[in-house]
């Protein structure tokens, strides 16, 4: 973005910053409204935060190309009738973050006698706006900012809060996400926290290739009858999954696959994966704390007819559970009021030399 003239505007919004409003879900008449916020970058980075889903970001486009997966359930308000099970299923919009949390995730099983549901019940719970800052170039400042609380509670427990800001600036194609979890209740409660970073068409095509390096955990994908979920696979053919694919049609209806590693990260303890579309010279770069978010699964949904999804998705706890996951960070808890820090920088890149810079974080997948 072009520095901007001061004397040729006079409201910021010209340039870029946060509307809020609601927007209709999908259906006959419309069906009902949910709180949003509106953001853009001045930079071609533009996207909706769902504030009635925990705050998390649903569509989102760089310039002229989508980047993020939506299902065809659309934008719906949250019930709780998705938590149990796998309805979850059904009220998820999909979009380039969806967090799943602070509980448990993965999917549904039992755990420490408690019945889980698929990826937990944040992205299910109303945000409260604490914050709301515009930029304002005429004095000076170029950050916007969205503050809001999130309560997932239940009476005698357990009781997270979570304090979560977004943060842009005007004229950088980033989004800057931090959360603060805390333990709100009087007992100790399991905690495990995932960003389900889902990208689509056309950002994610055939030929696109994943970067990331690392040591492999585990290889995932639909097994045979009376197999686990979890099977042993080379290191070679790993490494041969980062290379997006044309539809598969083993992936129709629920097919998927996967894997979990430990992302190696930079010398600044940062990890830096993301997606780069060579023909669109267009890429995305999601960087995080190994640190605070030590794991890092790729989910793959090659849908041959529509469902064309994969999601990057640091993570800090465990996606399969304490029975078949034997990880030393795989069980986690918060003890009454301590907190769990996280952050999550995602960035629009285009051009031969933003992605040249992606391309040296990548590598190759190593079998622990």
């Amino acid at each position: 973005m072009m520095k901007p003239d001061l004397a040729k505007f006079e409201n910021a919004l010209q340039l870029g910053g946060i509307r809020t409003g609601t927007l209709d879900s999908p259906g006959a008449g419309g069906g009902c409204a949910t709180r949003v916020a509106l953001f853009d970058t001045g930079a071609g980075l533009r996207f909706t935060v769902a504030l009635d889903r925990g705050g998390d970001i649903v569509d989102a486009s760089f310039n002229q190309f989508s980047l993020a997966y939506l299902t065809p359930n659309g934008l719906v308000p949250p019930s709780a009738a998705y938590h149990a099970g796998a309805e979850w299923l059904r009220g998820w919009a999909g979009g380039l973050v969806t967090t799943c949390g602070p509980e448990y995730l993965g999917g549904p099983r039992e755990e420490d006698g408690v019945k889980t549901s698929l990826h937990g019940r944040y992205s299910g719970q109303c945000a409260q706006i604490e914050t709301l800052r515009n930029p304002d170039p005429h004095n000076g400042r170029q950050q916007m900012e969205l503050g809001l609380i999130v309560r997932d509670s239940r009476a005698f427990g357990p009781i997270f809060e979570i304090r979560r800001t977004l943060r842009c600036t005007l004229g950088v194609p980033e989004i800057r996400i931090a959360d603060a979890v805390t333990n709100r209740g009087d007992a100790r409660a399991a905690h495990h926290w995932l960003y389900h970073c889902n990208l689509g068409w056309p950002l994610l095509d055939r030929g696109a290739r994943f970067i990331y390096r690392g040591k492999a955990e585990h290889w995932i994908m639909p097994p045979p009858p009376g197999q686990d979920i979890v099977q042993p696979l080379a290191a070679a053919a790993m490494n041969k999954l980062k290379r997006v694919p044309a539809g598969l049609p083993q992936h129709a209806g629920n097919g998927e696959r996967g894997l979990i590693l430990e992302a190696e990260a930079e010398r600044d303890g940062w990890c830096r994966i993301g997606l780069i579309n060579d023909k669109l010279q267009l890429g995305l770069e999601i960087s995080y704390p190994k640190k605070a978010l030590p794991r890092m699964a790729n989910w793959q949904h090659f849908g041959p007819r529509g469902c064309y999804v994969s999601a990057l998705e640091p993570f800090s706890g465990s996606l399969l559970g304490s029975a078949r996951d034997k990880h030393r960070l795989a069980q986690q808890f918060l003890e009454p009021g301590e907190t769990r820090n996280y952050q999550l920088k995602i960035r629009a890149l285009a051009g031969a030399t933003a992605l040249t810079e992606l391309s040296k974080c990548d590598g190759p997948i190593r079998t622990i």
